[in-house]
């Protein structure tokens, strides 16, 4: 058993050893496949994406633990699973911002370019026709992503980033990390290739980093609520699989994405990105 307060000694511990596990043991793993070519789709790449991919969260779970013994992992089940921590007002941006900022991109490229399909949604079409394959899809998005992600990004990590830095530096922190963290699906095989499409690598990082920091706006008003972040990060990687944006429309987004964010900002501050009430803080 593990002494906690030998941890004291250990300073920023509460930062950088949820490292160990988010980007130590993912990468670890992760590079089995990358460096022997097997297909992460197929056996027995899935295992080691699979396995390498719960990483954060084992981070978010023994870390919370290690820093709050019992009491923080009660705090972490609760922000999991206690709907009420949402307020109602923040539900719009929950379930329509990125779908909304999707919608942007397209009209933009419409108005000011003059294109005549800036939106593809032949994929989702295609799907609601087999409601058990669109339900096999949206259960994959939820479990390679949204759910696991989001138990150590938010659920731990962004807390003990902001004890030490204002919310927009803590965003802009967790956001390269969390861009980096997904750096070695680039380099393997059938990853990119079994959804029909292939980022640009720093575009991806680029928008994973500006939207770090609409996580923590949402997260800091709706309570700590691991949820909340967990249906918005769905949300957003249901968005960007199931309607495809031209190259030109993804640019808009990502333009509109970034004027989102420079709103918010200034409105709410970049401080706490909060208004009105101090931020919420972790028991420990």
């Amino acid at each position: 058993m593990i002494d906690r307060r030998n941890l004291e000694h250990l300073r920023g511990f509460d930062v950088w050893g949820f490292l160990l596990f988010s980007h130590g043991w993912t990468w670890l793993w992760w590079s089995v496949p990358i460096a022997a070519g097997w297909h992460v789709f197929r056996f027995p790449g899935i295992v080691f994406l699979l396995v390498g991919g719960v990483g954060v969260t084992i981070g978010g779970v023994v870390m919370s633990w290690l820093v709050g013994g019992r009491t923080g992992l009660g705090d972490l089940w609760r922000r999991l699973v206690d709907v009420r921590l949402i307020p109602r007002r923040w539900l719009p941006v929950v379930l329509a911002l990125w779908p909304a900022l999707a919608l942007v991109g397209a009209a933009a490229a419409i108005v000011v370019d003059g294109a005549s399909h800036p939106l593809r949604v032949e994929p989702l079409l295609t799907l609601l026709a087999d409601p058990i394959a669109f339900a096999g899809t949206l259960l994959a998005i939820f479990l390679l992503g949204p759910f696991h992600e989001e138990i150590g990004w938010r659920g731990y990590w962004l807390d003990r980033l902001q004890l030490r830095w204002n919310a927009l530096s803590a965003s802009l922190v967790l956001g390269v990390a969390w861009a980096a963290w997904h750096a070695p699906l680039f380099l393997m095989v059938g990853y990119f290739s079994s959804w029909d499409f292939a980022p640009d690598p720093a575009a991806f990082a680029f928008n994973i980093v500006v939207g770090a920091v609409l996580y923590t706006w949402l997260y800091n008003n709706s309570n700590r609520s691991v949820l909340a972040a967990i249906l918005f990060h769905f949300v957003g990687n249901a968005t960007g699989q199931l309607l495809e944006l031209s190259p030109a429309a993804e640019t808009y987004q990502t333009a509109a994405t970034v004027a989102l964010v420079v709103a918010v900002v200034l409105w709410w501050g970049p401080v706490t990105l909060r208004r009105g009430a101090p931020r919420p803080l972790p028991s420990q």
